[in-house]
């Protein structure tokens, strides 16, 4: 079968990987993976809505060579803007930063943010895709120039923190901040009475003492992560610590309560947010 022109492949994989190594072979050099398909290669939270195997592929190539295949996005760049192109699993993919600047134009400011928390912190499981520091997404969004979305990239950079571990701690974070409640810390490390490490709070308020902890739903389906919870919360109660848990209803159509509710208890713990 021919799933592009001038490819020939066994079958028609639907993973995007496979998809990818369809259009591999007719890509011509210099020509790379990039913006949100370079995101989803590199394991990096991507939009909500967007589902990788069925969306457009990106492909990113030098001015005057502009790739242009039914299903394929073709993007150029100059030779500054194009980034390097990394051997992903024998795919020419652009680095994970260059693709989060190139698709900051595509995206809302907080998905933008999302995926430089992510960066930042240990999302992916790629070296090159986690843990980076700032400069480093500073240095590309100065790369890209006068690229679209670069004042979006800058403005979420200004929002983004390190040692994120998951999309939904960004969204908790930035409901809470912009909200006006301050002192907040993520992954924060809590201890017993004797030393020994309880877990690490999603987002922290350490004046109050209050953690908070968004819970998806496998807190609730897997019977492990429901009793690990409960000692969990028994054992940040002995510690003196105010738990907190989210909900997906919390962070949208609650919003409001949950916001109130948690500024109500950081003032009862003595710390003042008004």
């Amino acid at each position: 079968m021919a799933p592009h022109w001038g490819v020939r492949a066994w079958s028609a994989g639907v993973a995007l990987d496979d998809r990818c190594r369809a259009l591999a072979p007719a890509l011509g050099h210099g020509t790379a993976f990039s913006h949100l398909t370079a995101l989803a290669l590199w394991g990096l939270p991507l939009p909500r809505g967007h589902d990788p195997a069925r969306g457009p592929l990106h492909v990113v190539s030098p001015r005057g060579r502009r790739v242009r295949r039914p299903g394929v996005v073709g993007h150029t760049a100059t030779a500054a803007r194009l980034g390097p192109s990394v051997d992903l699993r024998g795919l020419p993919v652009v680095d994970p930063v260059t693709a989060w600047s190139q698709s900051a134009a595509s995206m809302t400011l907080d998905d933008v943010v999302t995926i430089a928390d992510a960066l930042m912190g240990r999302w992916s499981t790629h070296p090159q895709a986690r843990e980076l520091d700032r400069e480093v997404l500073s240095s590309a969004i100065r790369a890209g120039g006068r690229r679209r979305g670069a004042t979006t990239a800058r403005s979420a950079l200004e929002l983004a923190v390190p040692n994120v571990w998951s999309p939904r701690e960004t969204d908790l974070r930035l409901l809470l901040v912009r909200a006006g409640i301050t002192g907040l810390s993520v992954n924060e490390p809590v201890h017993d009475s004797d030393g020994r490490l309880i877990g690490y709070v999603d987002v922290a308020h350490l004046g109050a003492k209050v953690a908070l902890e968004y819970q998806g739903d496998h807190h609730r389906t897997d019977r492990f992560t429901y009793r690990d919870d409960i000692r969990r919360r028994e054992a940040f109660e002995d510690a003196g610590w105010r738990q907190v848990q989210a909900t997906d209803d919390d962070l949208g159509p609650l919003a409001d309560a949950f916001v109130a509710r948690v500024r109500r208890l950081i003032t009862e713990r003595g710390v003042d947010e008004s």
